[in-house]
């Protein structure tokens, strides 16, 4: 029969497990186990990302790209610190940071109502930090003959009140609507400042990633869809993206580097969420992202930078 272990020999095995949590380059997969763990030796459990150095970051898909940019540079001169990216949508990035298993979280879009709550509840201080700033791109197919719409059609197009191209200059054609799932915070910052109180059609085609979006606006000729700015390089060439109006018969502007910061109706800023005091090797990564060195491969990666004119 075998005996059960002591505390002494309890405690000996949570340290040598602690130890290898610290040294895994999955560390950010596992670090929800950690407080179960370390719950053993204290009543107080100790928060699991101070067990390594390591930042893990999860959330936008949108910057997911620009992330790994930050981190290849980040870690040539920080090669004690490294970074960990998990790309999924910014809803799922903020739920790992308020329990406690992230260290941040890269967002296309502000906190909800519920998630500030919730993070009350949870007793985690947030603090945001805009680090890049981007556009909310309408893509249609290369083949598509529209070139721009008003912010009405679009409207009227992705709430299903237009259901075919010859309503917007296009051939008569039926309209293909495709949306990002209600995680995405593209998808939560489109519906906001183009649908605002309507929903979007029953009839859209609801796609879970960037690259999944770009291809199927790829491939079906007639489809239109959303994603930000830089999307189009996935598949490029055969996507285009159209300028938008903000009032019936104004100037039509693109989404651009340069319109980013003005005169595109759809321009935002993207953010990092963190603890009000996050450990010291994530607020170092976040100081090199905001750095000059940071936001000229901003810049390089298709997005404006924090501070453009």
């Amino acid at each position: 029969m075998r005996l059960a272990l002591t505390a002494r020999q309890m405690r000996k095995s949570n340290k040598i497990t602690a130890r290898v949590l610290s040294l895994s380059a999955s560390v950010c997969l596992v670090l929800g186990l950690a407080p179960f763990i370390t719950g053993c030796q204290s009543q107080k459990a100790t928060d699991p990302r101070t067990l390594t150095p390591m930042v893990c970051v999860e959330g936008s898909d949108t910057m997911g790209d620009l992330l790994k940019i930050w981190a290849d540079e980040f870690m040539k001169t920080n090669p004690s610190v490294p970074v960990s990216i998990n790309k999924g949508d910014t809803s799922q990035g903020i739920a790992a940071l308020i329990s406690r298993t992230t260290d941040l979280a890269s967002a296309s879009r502000d906190l909800t109502d519920e998630e500030v709550v919730l993070s009350h509840k949870n007793k985690v201080r947030l603090k945001k930090v805009a680090v890049a700033r981007d556009s909310v791109a309408v893509f249609v197919n290369a083949e598509n003959p529209v070139e721009d719409l008003t912010m009405e059609e679009l409207k009227g197009i992705f709430s299903g009140n237009i259901t075919n191209w010859s309503k917007v200059g296009g051939k008569d054609e039926p309209i293909e609507v495709f949306a990002r799932e209600d995680g995405s915070g593209t998808s939560k910052f489109f519906v906001g400042h183009v649908l605002r109180k309507d929903k979007i059609t029953q009839n859209a085609k609801t796609v879970e990633s960037i690259e999944i979006m770009m291809d199927s606006i790829a491939t079906h000729k007639n489809a239109i869809g959303y994603a930000g700015m830089g999307a189009d390089s996935e598949v490029h060439g055969k996507v285009k993206s159209l300028k938008l109006q903000l009032i019936n018969g104004g100037t039509a502007v693109g989404a651009t580097v340069a319109t980013a910061i003005t005169g595109y109706p759809l321009s935002r800023p993207l953010f990092m969420f963190m603890d009000h005091n996050p450990k010291p090797s994530a607020q170092k990564f976040i100081d090199f992202c905001l750095s000059d060195e940071g936001q000229k491969l901003v810049e390089k990666a298709g997005y404006a930078s924090i501070d453009r004119k």
